[in-house]
């Protein structure tokens, strides 16, 4: 069977050599391939969403396949790990301004980002009940908890830092399924908080 590039959609990837007439990227037409928008609001969007659901699958391929798991848990860390920095990253775009506060483009400190958030977040949107003040504190270990099993966003990316010195791992084994509920925990609390200072404050969102 061939593909709408001409590839034969059977070919056996484990044994496929570069050839001649190869290239990396082929533009197609947006019906049939993915499409990079050229809005940096959109896209910023769908990096959210695509590092998430990235990591999401990755861990569902290693509930069918577990000795996969010993390959795929770098990218599923470091998948995750993005989509929660974008997206504290967003939320600093949106309504750090609002606030008085910066956003942050450089850093990977996802204590840092979080603290800054939450900062306005309480200001914006408030946090007066008993079990707001509990959530924010479980949003606080969680993010603390990511950010020192990977402080730069580099511990799952390589093996090695810019010294050329072993990078060492501040956990072991690691289960991929607690770890997706969690995520998906924070995603789910951090979309929450956009959507409240959106839509119940009147705050514009951003689009840069």
């Amino acid at each position: 069977m061939m593909s709408d590039t001409g590839t034969e959609q059977t070919e056996d990837l484990g044994l496929r050599w570069p050839k001649e007439d190869d290239k990396v990227f082929v533009e197609v037409h947006p019906l049939r391939g993915a499409w990079a928008s050229p809005a940096t609001d959109e896209r910023l969007y769908r990096m959210i969403k695509g590092f998430h659901e990235s990591g999401d699958l990755l861990v569902a391929e290693t509930e069918l396949n577990p000795r996969r798991a010993l390959d795929l848990l770098y990218p599923v860390i470091f998948a995750y790990r993005q989509s929660l920095e974008l997206r504290l990253k967003y939320l600093l775009m949106a309504y750090a301004p609002i606030a008085d506060e910066e956003p942050d483009y450089r850093s990977h400190d996802l204590k840092k980002l979080w603290a800054k958030c939450r900062r306005i977040i309480v200001l914006l949107e408030g946090s007066a009940r008993p079990s707001d003040k509990k959530v924010f504190e479980a949003v606080d270990a969680l993010i603390a908890e990511y950010d020192a099993v990977d402080p730069g966003s580099d511990a799952f990316r390589f093996a090695h830092d810019t010294k050329g010195q072993p990078i060492k791992l501040a956990v072991s084994t690691i289960d991929l399924v607690n770890l997706r509920r969690v995520v998906a925990g924070l995603h789910n609390f951090l979309e929450c908080a956009d959507l409240h200072l959106h839509y119940g404050h009147g705050i514009p969102r951003c689009s840069h």
